[in-house]
């Protein structure tokens, strides 16, 4: 990290210990002959948390960056993305880990002045969370080439590089809030003309939510989303649904399922073998009820 960074590694985080992901970027970025950073951002975490990053930051692990108020993943990057010093950024979760020891250099070959690259992310099988695990393996985690059909759509922010440049001038909706915000990013770099490479250098992906924690996440980006309808309704098919549904008459008919069908498809969703399209019922059936 003494040289001039080329490379700015971007985390932001929130309540979670992400000192194995530190701790292997540091690893595999030493080995590399270029001058490097990676810059913590902290969304007002609290105790114990806070304590802990400003350990990592003491170790040299990163350099830490407190948010004063509570910003979001979106708005966060944003800020990173200005303090950061490199030519690359390199953007990831802090739940994630990379799923090779070369993935930062691999990185680093497809680098562009004018492109972003997206290696992709991977479930580890291991998992206590059923829905979870099926809903990333399943529809989210897609290869190289399933993603390059469509590049922008459908962008997943967990781990991508971009140039500074490039970031400065696009960078993420900034009064957008948590959900669906990476989705309009995505349709950002579209219409700027900015293509997306994909390739195969995934990470690996490790939620730590319970069954509960994840449909209250979900719903919570749900409202979000239900928030900004007008401009993702082209971006998303669960409002193509949902907008089908209003063309029809139906919303209102459709909202008074969701309080009979809450429970029975709680209970489906959060057990042994949840159904991806009773997860996809229970969306829609939330959102006509906003």
């Amino acid at each position: 990290m003494k040289k001039s960074p080329t490379l700015s590694i971007l985390i932001p985080v929130y309540r979670r210990d992400c000192r194995r992901l530190l701790e292997e970027l540091s690893k595999q970025a030493e080995g590399l002959s270029i001058g490097y950073e990676i810059i913590l951002g902290d969304d007002c975490s609290g105790e114990p948390y806070t304590s802990r990053y400003i350990a990592y930051e003491q170790e040299g692990l990163c350099r830490l960056i407190s948010a004063e108020e509570n910003m979001g993943a979106g708005r966060l990057r944003n800020r990173l993305a200005e303090e950061a010093q490199g030519e690359q950024l390199l953007i990831l979760d802090s739940d994630t880990l990379p799923a090779s020891p070369d993935f930062i250099e691999r990185y680093l070959r497809h680098a562009s002045d004018t492109a972003v690259v997206c290696g992709g992310f991977v479930y580890p099988p291991e998992s206590t969370n059923p829905l979870r695990q099926r809903y990333g393996t399943e529809v989210e985690s897609r290869s190289a080439r399933e993603r390059a059909r469509k590049p922008h759509s459908g962008f997943i922010s967990m781990a991508f590089m971009i140039p500074r440049t490039q970031m400065l001038a696009t960078g993420f909706p900034p009064n957008m809030g948590m959900g669906y915000e990476d989705i309009l990013f995505g349709e950002r770099l579209r219409r700027a003309g900015i293509p997306i490479l994909h390739i195969d250098n995934p990470v690996e992906h490790y939620h730590c939510d319970t069954a509960e924690g994840f449909l209250a996440t979900t719903r919570s980006y749900l409202d979000n989303l239900y928030r900004h309808r007008e401009e993702l309704a082209e971006l998303v098919s669960l409002l193509r649904a949902y907008n089908l549904l209003k063309r029809l008459h139906l919303v209102r008919l459709t909202a008074t399922l969701w309080p009979l069908f809450r429970s029975s498809l709680e209970k489906q969703l959060t057990g042994s073998k949840p159904s991806l399209l009773l997860f996809s019922l229970y969306k829609l059936l939330y959102v006509a009820s906003l």
